[in-house]
């Protein structure tokens, strides 16, 4: 008698408990799913994924019969999940009224960027626009002004820096709370030595190309967080004992490399008279597209010689080699497209462009989409929140139609993309 009691008292409680947890409802829930791994290279397969609010909440194997209360479901059945992607090298603060940017970005995948240079009040009022709605915008670390010299090279989004107002202006752009200091190409040493300073004291990096001023082997032992372009590196590519010195101390740094090899392979094109016109040219900035069609005609009226033209396709096959050497050797690298700093380079789809060259020169995908998502969070210090698909991480989030580890191409074939927990493309 005890015993019957005890069993319909346990089966009223299991009951209770299973009817509790059922009844537990989520935002969205993506059903047998292909999870990419990006940090360990591997496809976890029929996964279901539960998110409310903005956060991943629960992650298990997929059940044939499961009883699910959520808003949105999404069948995910032969499609691939992974997180979102970053863009880490753009220039987007330059206007405040460049209203199909944002969702641009967000329909190529792209749910977080690394502004390199433009307007602090405008990355200011965009990173507000973003706080309070953050489905209308990836999110942005920026830097404000790019840091130059004397003269520098973009007056319209640079400060002029001297060993005279160095602190006066670093002081200024900590006060109005940037991420971290773009230092740009004509810094004198002595200057880039008060910057290094003033970083370390405030605890923030500063990043951007190599001063003409110093060498890559200085660069590096300064401090300076990431490299941006392949300025100065070349000179490393025909001396093999220097190349390994430098990778030496650049690992022993913590040296990060964004090679943006998307522009090198447009100077390229450039200098043949092509010009890569990509339906997305018809919504750009107007002021963008005359930018854009004077430097066309600059390069039409070189009328290069056979000579140069073939001197320019050499040169970008050995910046092709010089970022796969890189790679070889263990520099960690970061993707950029430097939209808005290189013409006839697209928001979105350039950053995919760039994934496909590096495919091209034999970085395998699941390499390449580890460095679009989990390297940027390890960069900032953000893996707690974003890099990977796991419990109690930020939504951001891609499902992708094919298998992108297969085809790295497939990256551009989105069926969905999740922003903070909200679908903000849907096909």
């Amino acid at each position: 008698m005890k015993l019957t009691k005890s069993l319909i008292l346990t089966l009223t409680l299991f009951k209770w408990i299973s009817c509790f947890s059922q009844s537990i409802s989520y935002d969205i829930v993506i059903k047998d799913i292909s999870v990419l791994d990006v940090r360990h290279s591997k496809i976890i397969r029929s996964q279901t994924i539960y998110i409310k609010d903005d956060r991943i909440a629960k992650i298990e194997k997929s059940k044939k019969y499961e009883k699910i209360l959520s808003d949105t479901i999404i069948e995910g059945n032969g499609k691939f999940i992974l997180p979102g992607f970053w863009d880490m090298h753009t220039h987007i603060c330059w206007k405040d009224n460049l209203n199909n940017l944002f969702p641009t970005l967000l329909g190529y995948g792209i749910t977080g960027v690394r502004d390199m240079g433009g307007d602090v009040n405008i990355l200011n009022k965009f990173k507000q626009q973003i706080k309070n709605n953050p489905q209308s915008g990836p999110i942005i670390f920026g830097a404000g002004p790019m840091l130059d010299g004397a003269e520098p090279i973009h007056r319209d989004f640079s400060a002029s820096l001297t060993q005279n107002n160095v602190q006066q202006v670093l002081d200024s752009l900590y006060s109005q709370k940037i991420d971290f200091l773009k230092v740009y190409s004509l810094l004198p040493k002595d200057v880039l030595n008060s910057i290094a300073t003033f970083a370390k004291e405030k605890k923030i990096s500063f990043a951007g190309h190599i001063s003409e001023y110093l060498t890559p082997e200085e660069a590096s032992a300064l401090g300076q967080k990431s490299f941006e372009h392949l300025n100065r590196l070349e000179e490393l590519q025909n001396d093999t004992d220097r190349f390994f010195t430098f990778i030496k101390l650049a690992k022993s740094n913590n040296t990060w490399l964004c090679p943006t090899l998307i522009i090198y392979k447009r100077k390229a094109e450039f200098a043949k008279n092509e010009f890569y016109t990509h339906p997305l040219y018809h919504d750009l900035d107007n002021d963008m597209k005359n930018e854009w069609e004077e430097i066309k005609k600059k390069w039409q009226n070189k009328n290069l010689t056979e000579e140069e033209v073939l001197y320019s396709q050499k040169r970008y096959e050995n910046q092709k080699k010089l970022v796969k050497s890189f790679y070889d050797n263990g520099i960690p690298l970061l993707l950029g497209a430097d939209f808005a700093g290189m013409q006839f380079i697209y928001p979105g789809y350039s950053l995919h462009e760039e994934m496909a060259l590096l495919n091209t020169i034999g970085i395998p995908p699941f390499e390449i989409l580890k460095m679009a998502t989990y390297n940027p969070a390890l960069f900032f210090g953000l893996t707690d929140l974003y890099g990977t698909v796991e419990e109690k991480k930020m939504a951001d989030l891609i499902i992708l139609n094919e298998n992108p580890i297969i085809d790295i191409k497939n990256t551009l074939n989105i069926y969905t993309v999740i922003k903070a927990g909200k679908i903000v493309k849907n096909i």
